[in-house]
C-alpha cells in the first residue's frame, strides 16, 4: 500500500450497496418496510430503494448475493486523482454499471464483488418516503471470504484501504489474522472482511446519532414484529454499540451507533481473536 494511493482514497464514502435477489420486489418490499425506504425503478430494471442518508440497488439474481460496493467522493478532482492513482499501478478498470452513480469506474475484488467509485448522479431524484424514520446513513459492509490473505493485498495495497484494526488468533503459533477492519475516511471502517469457510455477505450497518436512536430503531423494528437477533452491544473492534436483525434471506442489518473516529495517520492495531473483540457486554456471534 503506497501512502499516495491512500492519500487518493481518503475521504470516500460508502454510497450505497447493490443486492442480487431471485424476488427482487419481495426484498424491496421489506427493506421498504423496516427501513422505512422509497421505491422506484431505474431505467435498466434494477430497483432503487432510498431514504435519508441510505441507498440500496436490487437487481433480480439467482440467489441472494451483496454484490457490489459504491464509494463516493465529494468532487470530481477527488475522483480523477484516485483513478489515475490505480491506473498508474496497471490496474485495470471497468464501467461501474451504477443507476446511482454519474461518472466512476468499478474493479472487482477476488472474491468476485465490483466495488465502485464515483460521483452521485444529480440527476436521479429518488423520492422522500412518506414516512419519518429515525436517522441512519449507510456506513460499513463486512463480507467473508475463504482467502483472507489476498482479500487484504487486494485492499490495502491494490485500492489502498486503510486498516485500523486487525484480528489475531493469539492461540495459534503463527498468529494468523482472521479479521481486517478498513477505513477510507476516519471512521473506523467502512469495509471488514473475514476468513470462513466460504464467500459470502455478512452485514452492513446503518449509523445513528446515539442510543435514543438505537432503542427508537428497536421500538419501530418491534411494531413490525421484528425481533433482535443479537445484542445490544458494545463491539470490541470499533468500540461502537450495536444490535443486529436478520432479514428473510438469512442476512444480517445492523444499527449502530458511536463508532470509533480513527485519524489517517494511526497504524493498525490488533485485538485477540475471541468473543471479546465482537461483543465487550456478553454474547459474541463468532463466524470464525
Amino acid at each position: 500500500m503506497t501512502d499516495d494511493l491512500s492519500d487518493a482514497l481518503w475521504g470516500a464514502q460508502l454510497d450505497h450497496l447493490t443486492f442480487t435477489c431471485p424476488d427482487p420486489a419481495q426484498m424491496a418490499a421489506f427493506y421498504g418496510s423496516v427501513l422505512g425506504l422509497s421505491l422506484q425503478q431505474a431505467e435498466d430494471g434494477a430497483l432503487l430503494l432510498a431514504g435519508p442518508g441510505r441507498r440500496i440497488v436490487i437487481r433480480p439474481g439467482d440467489r441472494f448475493d451483496q454484490t457490489g460496493s459504491a464509494f463516493r467522493f465529494d468532487n470530481p478532482a477527488a475522483l480523477e486523482r484516485y483513478r489515475a492513482a490505480l491506473t498508474a499501478g496497471g490496474l485495470n478498470l471497468k464501467p461501474h454499471g451504477s443507476p446511482l452513480l454519474a461518472d466512476g469506474f468499478a474493479v472487482t475484488d477476488p472474491d468476485g464483488r465490483d466495488i465502485q467509485f464515483g460521483l452521485p448522479d444529480p440527476d436521479i431524484a429518488l423520492p422522500d418516503p412518506a414516512e419519518t424514520t429515525p436517522p441512519g446513513r449507510l456506513q460499513h459492509v463486512v463480507v467473508a471470504t475463504t482467502d483472507l490473505g489476498q482479500m487484504i493485498s487486494f485492499y490495502e495495497k491494490t485500492l489502498g484501504f486503510r486498516p485500523s484494526d486487525y484480528v489475531v488468533d493469539e492461540a495459534s503459533g503463527e498468529r494468523p489474522v482472521t479479521a481486517a477492519f478498513y477505513r477510507s475516511d476516519p471512521e473506523h471502517h467502512s469495509f471488514a472482511v473475514f476468513r470462513a469457510d466460504s464467500a459470502r455477505p455478512d452485514h452492513h450497518a446503518y449509523e445513528v446519532d446515539c442510543w435514543d436512536d438505537i432503542r427508537d430503531w428497536a421500538d419501530r423494528l418491534a411494531e413490525r414484529d421484528i425481533q433482535i437477533w443479537w445484542g445490544p452491544g458494545r463491539h470490541g473492534v470499533g468500540n461502537n454499540l450495536f444490535f443486529m436483525i436478520e432479514d428473510p434471506w438469512g442476512y444480517k442489518i445492523e444499527l449502530s451507533a458511536e463508532l470509533e473516529t480513527v485519524p489517517a495517520e494511526i497504524e493498525a492495531r490488533t485485538w485477540a481473536h475471541g468473543p471479546r473483540a465482537l461483543n465487550l457486554w456478553g454474547n459474541a456471534w463468532m463466524r470464525s
